[in-house]
């Protein structure tokens, strides 16, 4: 594939000019082109850099392997994923019922729409984006709901949603800080921004290094840790009350980032266990986390 990149000469939290080489690594699911990773010398943010314009982007989503938007069950791995997820489907709506008794939630980067279809059942009054056009046809033909296209964030009224939900979504958006203030804007007073990001401060990031598969460049334009995400939460009024594990993120992606090695996929749900538990003794080192944000 032709690269169509631009480079980032401000670190996209603090604006920094200044940042170092972290790490290195390919695209595994449309071009096999190689990407760099780029870590702020002032805040330590780490961003893909330089990286696809966001009018090329959409050229490196064009895979069956891309799950949430292609719905493929193909191969041992896809078919674990969707297992995995209609369990997690349940837990996160019942985690999001926890924090308020309103029911009018905003899913950005819905995918397929099979969350906000579970969610629909359990009463909320549902809205979903997503850039993605063939996953919003899919939503539409397997749930018979429509799904936005994300231009409609700027048309939505302010104070308008109880949650939003961004289920591994952040770490793709182009305007990083522009869109945080807007749903900090979206959100009703006492409303819940929930973002789930991996974390490239886990023990499987470490260990997997350039073959981490949820460094998953270059359409991850930006590679967080806990600290990041505070930063993010206090510069826009946020107060980040609550941070849980997604503790099957870590298979899924070790056995992933095996496949990428030329590995055993049973070494990598060992990779994944260790993973999980070595985090249980150092606080906020899971694999991937949700990190919940309150107006």
């Amino acid at each position: 594939m032709e690269h169509q990149l631009i480079s980032l000469n401000n670190c996209p939290i603090c604006d920094s000019h200044s940042f170092s080489f972290w790490r290195k690594g390919l695209d595994h699911n449309v071009s096999g082109d190689e990407f760099k990773v780029v870590q702020c010398d002032a805040c330590g943010c780490r961003f893909t850099n330089p990286r696809p314009t966001e009018e090329t982007i959409g050229n490196y989503y064009k895979s069956e392997n891309y799950v949430s938007h292609s719905g493929t069950k193909k191969g041992f791995i896809n078919r674990i994923y969707h297992l995995v997820r209609s369990r997690s489907i349940v837990k996160k709506e019942k985690l999001i019922s926890s924090l308020t008794q309103q029911k009018n939630i905003l899913d950005i980067g819905c995918g397929t729409g099979d969350f906000l279809a579970h969610c629909q059942k359990k009463g909320w009054n549902i809205t979903g984006v997503e850039p993605d056009e063939s996953a919003r046809a899919l939503s539409q033909k397997n749930h018979g709901f429509t799904i936005h296209d994300v231009s409609a964030l700027q048309q939505f009224e302010q104070e308008k949603f109880d949650v939003i939900t961004m289920w591994h979504v952040l770490e793709h958006v182009y305007h990083l800080k522009e869109d945080v203030r807007h749903f900090y804007h979206l959100l009703k007073p006492g409303g819940h921004l929930i973002i789930a990001v991996p974390n490239c401060s886990s023990h499987d990031a470490d260990y997997y290094q350039e073959h981490w598969a949820a460094l998953d460049l270059p359409i991850h334009l930006y590679h967080f840790r806990p600290s990041d995400i505070q930063k993010l939460s206090e510069m826009h009024g946020f107060d980040l009350v609550k941070i849980l594990p997604m503790k099957y993120d870590a298979y899924y992606i070790s056995m992933l980032s095996e496949k990428y090695k030329g590995g055993n996929m049973l070494k990598g749900f060992w990779r994944g266990f260790i993973s999980n538990l070595k985090a249980k003794k150092i606080a906020n080192t899971f694999s991937s986390q949700i990190y919940i944000l309150k107006k």
